[in-house]
């Protein structure tokens, strides 16, 4: 094994760093009101409307996509 350290600290060091802020914590949330989720990115639109990128799971299948922020509510 190497020891090998660049500028940026050693390879141990800056997987143990976080890069996401309090702002883009993962939030539970349900989709159309029914739908267990997870937020875990958020933007705005070019029309001015808020998406999140939703995590679910439906008829055993892992999904991921963008959906428009008024279907998403808290628990």
């Amino acid at each position: 094994m190497t020891t090998k350290r660049s500028q940026f600290g050693s390879l141990e060091e800056r997987t143990r760093q976080t890069r996401t802020s309090p702002d883009a914590e993962v939030r539970h949330v349900l989709l159309d009101g029914s739908c267990p989720g997870l937020v875990i990115d958020r933007r705005k639109s070019a029309s001015g409307q808020w998406q999140g990128l939703v995590v679910r799971v439906e008829e055993n299948r892992l999904i991921i996509d963008w959906v428009s922020g008024d279907r998403i509510t808290k628990p």
